[in-house]
């Protein structure tokens, strides 16, 4: 039976890898592993000796990395390069994951593994630089993905259903950003396709594995409520009406030119977590 390290527990996709793994699984979260501390680290992954790490953990606050780049860095480019420099001299795979906000948009159309990264913020430079982290590792694999949404956690789908029956309510409408177009996916479908993977032998390298299909917010806030029954209005606004200090991609829809395991279609993981949440009130 494989073992299994990952880090980043209690966050939405450790959470969905806890649910499906199969083996030994050592859930490692920031309560009790700073990934920043190299020392630390060693001693854990040593300790366990896994087959696998899946490196969930991250710094993913994308307006507060522009206020503190610093932590930004620590967290996904140092804290990414300690768990790398864990698993040197081992037979132990590394797996990333990584984000759409590499890419800066302007390609309009979904962007693959080949297509050349531009990131625009702090927080995607430091995500593209833990990639290299890890690329560097013979036994590295990087999956970039998109606009992840669950049942636990903190996320746009929870979001948008804590907001709008107060909306509703209220008589107001919803106002969400139309101008960023991407790929909505599911944690627990990308955490199934990821372990699919590895136990079909992947080779080492970089993936894009989202969400089939593409939206933009303002029509997955659409699917959301529908979903959910909740009768209130969505009203399209501009990114720049939004006044967010990050910049982001306009369109960032990921797709794969390499052998992956697809994902179902975004719509069909919003459905899942739709029935998940709705029971919880």
């Amino acid at each position: 039976m494989l073992r299994w390290f990952v880090t980043g527990a209690g966050g939405q996709l450790a959470t969905a890898f806890a649910k499906i793994l199969e083996g030994e699984v050592f859930l490692s979260g920031e309560a009790t592993l700073d990934i920043r501390d190299a020392d630390a680290v060693y001693a854990a992954v040593h300790g366990f000796a896994p087959d696998i790490v899946l490196h969930t953990a991250a710094y993913t606050d994308v307006d507060g990395a522009e206020a503190d780049p610093a932590l930004a860095e620590a967290v996904n480019v140092e804290g990414t390069r300690n768990v790398v420099k864990a698993v040197r001299g081992t037979h132990t795979t590394v797996v990333y994951f990584s984000t759409d906000y590499v890419f800066d948009g302007f390609k309009g159309s979904p962007y693959v593994e080949s297509d050349p990264t531009h990131p625009l913020g702090v927080y995607a430079r430091t995500k593209l630089a833990g990639e290299e982290e890890v690329l560097s590792w013979v036994r590295g694999l990087v999956v970039r993905t998109a606009w992840l949404f669950s049942d636990t956690g903190k996320n746009f789908v929870k979001t948008i259903l804590a907001a709008a029956p107060h909306k509703a309510a209220a008589g107001e409408p919803l106002r969400v950003v139309e101008d960023q177009v991407g790929s909505p996916t599911y944690a627990g479908h990308l955490a199934a396709a990821v372990e699919e993977a590895l136990r079909q032998g992947i080779a080492p390298g970089l993936y894009h594995m989202a969400g089939s299909g593409y939206c933009s917010w303002c029509e997955l806030a659409r699917e959301v409520v529908q979903l959910a029954g909740i009768d209130v209005e969505v009203i399209p606004i501009t990114t720049a009406e939004l006044g967010r200090p990050a910049p982001r991609p306009a369109f960032s829809a990921l797709a794969s030119e390499r052998p992956v395991p697809r994902l179902p279609h975004w719509a069909a993981g919003v459905a899942e977590a739709v029935d998940r949440l709705i029971p919880l009130g």
